[in-house]
């Protein structure tokens, strides 16, 4: 996620609860599983942009909780 928010980066690494932890992990296991059906050879066009969908739904739900933390929320 720090590559895909370069400007967030600090505060991704400076995060330290529950709720972005669980959307980070959420987003790493949907960028894996689209990652794996783009490789296949005749992939399913509509699962793919299913994941694409979840991926970017999540990338935009850790901005707008990035952008409402709290300095008490991070290490």
């Amino acid at each position: 996620m720090m590559m895909r928010l370069p400007r967030h980066r600090k505060q991704i690494s400076d995060a330290n609860f529950l709720a972005i932890n669980d959307l980070l992990e959420a987003y790493g296991v949907a960028a894996m599983k689209r990652d794996e059906l783009r490789e296949q050879l005749m992939p399913d066009p509509t699962v793919i942009e299913e994941y694409e969908d979840r991926c970017q739904k999540l990338e935009d739900d850790i901005i707008k909780m990035l952008a409402g933390v709290s300095p008490r929320m991070v290490r």
